[in-house]
């Protein structure tokens, strides 16, 4: 016969280990946290982005800050992302000219396609300002 001592301790790892179980579930189906990426629009080095290149994960969130030489914008190349996605570039765009000080945040949606974004400063084009997003 068992002694209480021995039940107790076996009752006492079947719960741990359900418990183990039960937590490897849940920390296997948390998301990770998003991240919100920073990037300047015209600097002291001239109209350009900085950082040019942002890599990013889907489900993130890349600001865009303007700094010198406004107005600025940003428009994603639809033939320069993941199968010439006409819809998502359009979506992903912040076609509005900003001024001095002001921002604007693009979040690339959790079910975005890894690949590159190519995107560019619609009235900074010619001069060469252009950027890229990378998404992993």
């Amino acid at each position: 016969m068992k002694s209480i001592s021995s039940v107790l301790r076996g009752i006492s790892l079947a719960f741990c280990a359900v418990m183990l179980i039960a937590s490897s579930f849940f920390w296997a189906a948390s998301p990770a946290a998003a991240e919100t990426y920073n990037v300047k629009m015209g600097t002291p080095k001239g109209l350009v982005f900085d950082p040019a290149v942002v890599t990013i994960k889907p489900g993130d969130t890349v600001q865009w800050q303007v700094g010198s030489l406004p107005p600025h914008n940003v428009v994603f190349d639809s033939a320069k992302v993941p199968d010439g996605n006409k819809d998502l570039a359009a979506k992903l765009s912040h076609k509005g000219l900003e001024g001095a000080g002001k921002s604007f945040e693009v979040n690339f949606p959790a079910d975005t396609p890894a690949g590159e974004y190519s995107y560019y400063c619609l009235p900074h084009r010619g001069a060469g300002m252009v950027g890229k997003v990378i998404v992993q």
